[in-house]
């Protein structure tokens, strides 16, 4: 009987704001995203590149609220969600490596990308290449030189596990990856970190309930709340946030 109560509870909040679940992760992520891309001049993007795409999250959503951005997604995995698309997104499974396009996008986004790939400078190089002069670069990945856990590891062992496979690429504090961008030939427009104590908190509380479903839903608002005190403070340390312009000829680049 209980358990029956608990399942209607479930589904009852399960589809109500603010209780409906979400990464966290995610969630902060899309926030600084969306809030960055804002102070851009959007109304200039019209051939835009996720670099990374995976499910194609950002990419629909980008193509949802900008009707005259063309976004084409790439990863090397392919997705079933790749499917009912917007009509303008597309999706492509290509290694980033293999990015072949020179001059061709307005701006491109690489989100929590890096970290999986090997050798990835050549990416930021393929990236840069891609670009048209004056197109735009937005970067998003963690630091995990800098990245400490407020509550115990012992709550973290699956996830370790899970990043100690999957982080097979270099990574870099913000002072390295702000020397690697102007050494790829970008100028950096802006750099800050992301994920402080409120984003981490938020965060290690997602994952720490991860098998708790009932009291997952319940935490949500305050997750998302918390998740938004890291936004407004801005004084965080747990991740890198860089944008970067390719300069146009004959024109002083930016320090």
């Amino acid at each position: 009987m209980t358990k029956i109560k608990n399942n209607s509870i479930i589904k009852y909040l399960i589809h109500g704001t603010p209780f409906r679940p979400v990464h966290i992760g995610q969630y902060l992520r899309e926030k600084y995203f969306f809030r960055h891309l804002k102070a851009l001049p959007v109304t200039q993007f019209h051939k835009v590149l996720d670099a990374g795409c995976g499910p194609g999250i950002y990419a629909r959503k980008l193509a949802v609220a900008y009707p005259h951005m063309e976004v084409t997604g790439l990863d090397a995995k392919e997705f079933a969600s790749w499917s009912k698309l917007p009509k303008n997104v597309q999706f492509k499974q290509q290694d980033l490596t293999q990015l072949s396009e020179e001059n061709y996008y307005d701006f491109s986004y690489c989100i929590d990308v890096l970290e999986h790939i090997p050798g990835n400078r050549l990416v930021l190089e393929k990236i840069f290449t891609s670009l048209k002069p004056g197109g735009y670069f937005y970067l998003h990945m963690p630091d995990d030189k800098h990245n400490q856990r407020i509550f115990p590891k012992k709550f973290f062992k699956e996830f370790e596990k899970w990043a100690e496979d999957e982080h097979i690429g270099e990574q870099y504090t913000l002072e390295e990856i702000k020397n690697i961008f102007k050494s790829t030939g970008f100028a950096i427009i802006k750099t800050h970190s992301t994920f402080g104590f409120w984003g981490k908190l938020a965060w290690e509380f997602d994952r720490i309930t991860d098998g708790e479903m009932l009291l997952k839903i319940l935490l949500m608002p305050l997750l998302k709340l918390w998740a938004h005190f890291d936004l407004w403070l801005l004084k965080s340390s747990g991740a890198i946030c860089v944008i970067g312009q390719k300069p146009v000829p004959n024109e002083m680049t930016l320090e």
